[in-house]
């Protein structure tokens, strides 16, 4: 977008910056940098945490220690309308044992604005700070998004190209098409047009490279849900060509990946991660972390919300989204609970 010093008062100071990550090491992969640059990346200021962004963030860190921390002393147990009595109220850590950061596994892509987001979420987390630094693995950014660029196989490049081409598809692009135009020209003052076509825009957006062309609807939907939240988005556009192509560009996506194969292909790597992670804590090693974060992008949850094969939300997922994996360890008391009945205790073991 222009208006770059507008844009590069909202960021956080160097200052802030420094501070937030004092207490954190990135772990990279070492490469030499000559991979295709990924539109997540950003452009100068734009693609980057702002200051609002950051203090989002703090809160997510902060409603996740309120998820998962039991503040109260120890006895706080809770039995569900099913008769499941829930240790520690159903929480990972407790005053006697409480979140440490020997006890959190960090990932995140090697994107400025995701590691910067979750070292904001540590500060939620931690509110009183922690000793130490915690690590964070940013050495697999090509897993944790479902569209890198290149694509990791020759296979999903080939399905996006067939699925982006299905008749219902093309006929709703289509129809579209003159309101894409409309919003394209109307934010075009607003707009870096020697960058607005630049780089990757996620699965089946690619485009062709040409600069007099519409934006594609993911990036509308990314300018426009920007420009919005500043108020800056021209009164011309009305809230319901808003909604319409915010709405138009998660269809598209989810659309996409609740293709079987294309799923696999896109979200696999991811799901090892995720499942591998379950399976080992089910061993239940104290040594081990039991709090797992990963740091992506909304593509990320789309991807991964699709392969688990969740129901789809009525929005684009806003920025400091989260899904939550539990792994609870049950067993069953015979003959425990009153008058002979079978009590079933349920107690976390991992999120």
């Amino acid at each position: 977008m222009a208006e770059k010093d507008y844009w590069c008062k909202t960021l956080p100071s160097p200052a802030l910056i420094a501070k937030l990550s004092e207490d954190t090491i990135v772990k990279r992969d070492g490469s030499d940098g000559s991979k295709v640059a990924h539109a997540a990346g950003g452009i100068g200021p734009f693609g980057k945490l702002t200051k609002l962004g950051l203090l989002q963030m703090v809160e997510v860190g902060s409603r996740i220690r309120d998820e998962l921390h039991l503040d109260e002393e120890e006895g706080s147990n809770i039995v569900d309308s099913d008769g499941t009595l829930h240790i520690n109220s159903g929480r990972l850590f407790t005053k006697t044992d409480p979140v440490h950061p020997s006890k959190v596994k960090i990932m995140s892509t090697d994107f400025p604005r995701t590691i910067q987001s979750v070292q904001a979420l540590l500060m939620g987390l931690f509110p009183l700070g922690y000793d130490g630094k915690i690590e964070i693995d940013a050495k697999h950014t090509d897993i944790l998004i479902p569209d890198p660029q290149p694509r990791l196989s020759q296979e999903q490049v080939e399905l996006e190209r067939e699925l982006s081409k299905r008749q219902h598809m093309l006929e709703r692009e289509e129809e579209l098409r003159t309101l894409s135009d409309k919003i394209t020209s109307e934010l075009r003052p607003l707009i870096d047009w020697e960058n607005s076509s630049s780089g990757n825009w996620g699965i089946g957006e690619e485009g062709d490279g040409k600069k007099e062309k519409s934006l594609t609807f993911s990036q509308l939907s990314e300018i426009m849900t920007c420009l919005r939240i500043r108020e800056k988005l021209p009164e011309s556009i009305s809230h319901d060509e808003f909604k319409i192509v915010t709405s138009h560009s998660a269809w598209k996506w989810f659309e996409n990946l609740r293709n079987d194969d294309l799923a696999r292909l896109a979200m696999k790597p991811f799901m090892n991660f995720i499942m591998g992670t379950l399976r080992d804590g089910r061993n239940d090693s104290s040594d081990d972390p039991i709090l797992y974060i990963y740091s992506c992008h909304d593509s990320s949850l789309i991807g991964l919300m699709c392969a688990f094969r969740l129901e789809q939300p009525a929005e684009w997922p806003e920025y400091g989204s989260f899904l939550k994996v539990e792994l609870f360890k049950t067993e069953e008391d015979v003959g425990g609970g009153e008058e002979g009945e079978d009590v079933d205790t349920q107690e976390p073991g991992q999120a």
